[in-house]
C-alpha cells in the first residue's frame, strides 16, 4: 500500500522543516508559497522472502522456469548488481544467488560463474562481497576463482553484439556472450535499471559506456543498449524493489514528515547535528553503511522485458509524485550516498552531480533558465584510494576550464587511459578513472538548464572552481537567484527521504533519485 506524496504550501504558521545536506539534515524556515514536496510512502512487503524467490524462479514471466533452462554440460553465469545499492542485513542479492545456485545444483550444471557488475564504479572488497553474497557463496565459489568482477580494465576484453537500431555499439563481458544462460539479480532503484537496464552500464566495455555516458551521448543511448542486451543476450532476469529505507532506523526522521517525528526521533537529529563536524565519516557511515535489514517489496523473474515492465510499475507506485508545474526555483538537497561514493562521503563532484543530474530532461520539476539552491558541505575530501582520478579532475581540470568540450578535447584521454588509474581502478577498489569526467559532463548538460546554481553552506572555493555560487544561508541564496527570477518566484523544495520522481502535467516521467 502507498501513502502518496503531497504538496504542501507553506504558510505563516508552517514550523521550520527538514532541509536536506548530504548529512544528517537541519531545519530551517523556508519563504511562505514555497511548494514543499513529500515523497510517497510505500510499505508493501514480502513476507515469506525465501517462499517468493522459489515461486519466481519457477514461475516467470515471458519464459520457461529456471529450472529448465539448465541441464548438464551448460554454462551459467549470475550476474549481480554492485554497490549502487549499499550491502544490507540478510542481503537479498545473495539469498536469490543461494537459490539459483541450488537449482543449478540439482540441474548438475558444472561451469557457473558469479560477475559482479562494476563497470565505472569501484570493485567489492571481500568483506563486502560476504555482505552482498554471503558466506556460504563465498566460501564455495570465490576459493575457485568463480566470483568476477567486470570493470573497465577487464583483461579477458569483450565480445561485440553488434550496433543498437542508432548505430551504437555493443560490446559486453565475453563470459556473459559465451554463456547458455545469464541469470541477472538486481535491486532496481531507477526506471532505467529494470531488467537489462543496470547490465548497460556495468557489464560494457569503454566505447558502449562512452556513447551512453560521454560528451556526445544522446538521450536513448543506455535504453537503445540495454534492448540489444536483452535480445542478444540468453538472459533470464530477476528484479528486486526493496523498501525506501535508505538510511539506518536510527535516522528513519529523514523519511519522515515533520509533524509526525516522535520525541526519539527529534533527538536523533539534534545529537546527529551536534556530532556531525566531529566526526563526518562515522556520521556517514552509521547513517548509510550500517547493513541494516531492507524489507522486500516485489521479486519478479523472467524475459528481460517483461520483468522491466512489472519492476517499473512497482518503481512507479513507490516514487511518483505528480507536480502541477515546473517551478522557477528548486530547493533541494544531494543524496548521503550514491552508486559513486559507497564507504566515504560525497565528495564535490558526486555531490553536484547526483543533485543536478536529470534537471535537463523532460519532466525535469525545475524550469528552463531558473535557478537551483542545494545545501550541502562541498569539502573537498577526496579518498585518497578510492577517488583518486576525481581529485586529480577537481585540482588539476576544473581549475583550467569547466567546459566539457574543451575537456573532452584535452584532458579526457588521460583520464580514460592513464595506467595508474587502470592499475588502481582494478587492483586497489577506485572508482574508475574516467567516473569524474562523465560525472562531469552530466553536470553540465544540467547546468545548460539552469540559469543560477547556489549551494549553501558549502565550501565557497568548491563552488567556484564549478563556476556557481555560494551563500551562508538558504535567505542569502533566495536574495542570490533573486536578480535572475524576479521577487515573486515560484519556489518548490524536494524534501529528503524516499527516491522521488517527479510527474509535471502535461511532461514526461523522469527519474530523480
Amino acid at each position: 500500500m502507498t501513502r502518496p506524496g503531497f504538496i504542501l504550501e507553506v504558510e505563516k504558521r508552517t514550523p521550520a522543516l527538514l532541509i536536506g545536506d548530504g548529512g544528517a539534515g537541519h531545519l530551517a524556515t523556508l519563504p511562505l508559497g514555497t511548494q514543499v514536496v513529500y515523497p510517497n510512502e510505500y510499505d508493501a512487503t514480502i513476507l515469506d522472502v525465501n517462499q517468493a524467490i522459489g515461486a519466481a524462479l519457477r514461475t516467470p514471466r515471458g519464459s520457461a522456469p529456471l529450472a529448465e533452462l539448465l541441464g548438464p554440460g551448460r554454462t551459467l553465469t549470475v550476474v549481480v548488481s554492485g554497490l549502487d545499492v549499499a550491502p544490507m542485513a540478510q542481503d537479498i542479492r545473495g539469498r536469490l544467488v543461494e537459490q539459483i545456485l541450488d537449482v543449478a545444483a540439482s540441474r548438475q550444471v558444472n561451469d557457473v560463474r558469479v560477475l559482479i557488475a562494476v563497470g565505472i564504479g569501484r570493485r567489492l572488497t571481500d568483506r563486502e562481497l560476504v555482505a552482498v553474497l554471503g558466506q556460504r557463496v563465498v566460501d564455495a565459489l570465490q576459493p575457485d576463482g568463480l566470483v568476477l568482477q567486470h570493470d573497465l580494465a577487464d583483461p579477458a576484453g569483450s565480445a561485440d553484439l553488434g550496433l543498437t537500431e542508432a548505430g551504437e555499439p555493443v560490446l559486453v563481458n565475453r563470459r556473459l556472450a559465451e554463456s547458455d544462460v545469464v541469470v541477472t539479480v538486481n535491486v532496481a532503484r531507477a526506471f532505467e535499471d529494470a531488467g537489462a537496464g543496470f547490465l548497460a552500464e556495468g557489464v560494457v566495455a569503454g566505447p558502449t559506456l562512452d556513447v551512453c555516458l560521454g560528451f556526445g551521448a544522446v538521450d536513448g543511448a543506455l535504453e537503445r543498449v540495454a534492448a540489444v542486451l536483452a535480445e542478444k543476450l540468453p538472459l533470464f532476469a530477476i528484479d528486486v524493489v526493496t523498501d525506501q529505507a535508505d538510511v539506518a532506523p536510527s535516522f528513519d526522521y529523514l523519511g519522515r514528515r515533520e509533524w509526525e517525528w516522535s520525541v526519539r526521533q527529534r533527538l536523533a537529529l539534534r545529537l546527529a547535528r551536534q556530532g556531525r563536524g566531529v566526526a563526518r565519516d562515522r556520521l556517514y557511515r552509521s547513517m548509510w553503511e550500517a547493513g541494516h535489514p531492507r524489507a522486500t517489496a516485489a521479486i519478479t523473474a523472467g524475459a528481460a522485458t517483461d520483468v522491466a515492465e512489472a519492476t517499473r510499475r512497482v518503481l512507479a507506485d513507490q516514487q511518483v509524485v505528480q507536480l502541477p508545474a515546473p517551478v522557477d526555483v528548486l530547493i533541494t538537497s544531494a543524496p548521503g550516498r550514491t552508486r559513486y561514493n559507497a564507504g566515504t562521503p560525497a565528495d564535490p563532484i558526486t555531490a553536484a552531480w547526483s543533485a543536478l543530474r536529470g534537471l535537463d530532461r523532460p519532466g525535469s520539476p525545475l524550469r528552463q533558465g531558473g535557478a537551483v539552491i542545494i545545501s550541502h558541505p562541498l569539502r573537498q575530501d577526496f579518498s585518497s584510494t578510492e577517488h583518486q582520478a576525481s581529485g586529480d579532475f577537481f585540482a588539476q581540470v576544473l581549475t583550467r576550464t569547466t567546459d566539457p568540450a574543451v575537456i573532452n578535447a584535452e584532458h579526457e584521454r588521460r583520464f580514460a587511459e592513464d595506467d595508474w588509474y587502470g592499475h588502481v581502478h582494478r587492483d586497489r577498489h577506485a572508482y574508475a578513472g574516467i567516473l569524474p569526467v562523465y560525472q562531469w559532463y552530466a553536470i553540465s548538460r544540467a547546468r545548460a538548464h539552469c540559469g543560477d546554481i547556489v549551494w549553501v553552506g558549502a565550501d565557497r572555493e568548491s563552488a567556484a572552481r564549478m563556476g556557481m555560487r555560494a551563500a551562508t544561508t538558504l535567505a542569502d541564496a533566495l536574495e542570490i537567484v533573486s536578480n535572475r527570477v524576479g521577487p515573486d518566484p515560484r519556489v518548490g523544495y524536494l524534501h529528503p527521504g524516499a527516491t522521488m520522481v517527479t510527474d509535471v502535467v502535461d511532461e514526461r516521467v523522469e527519474g530523480r533519485g
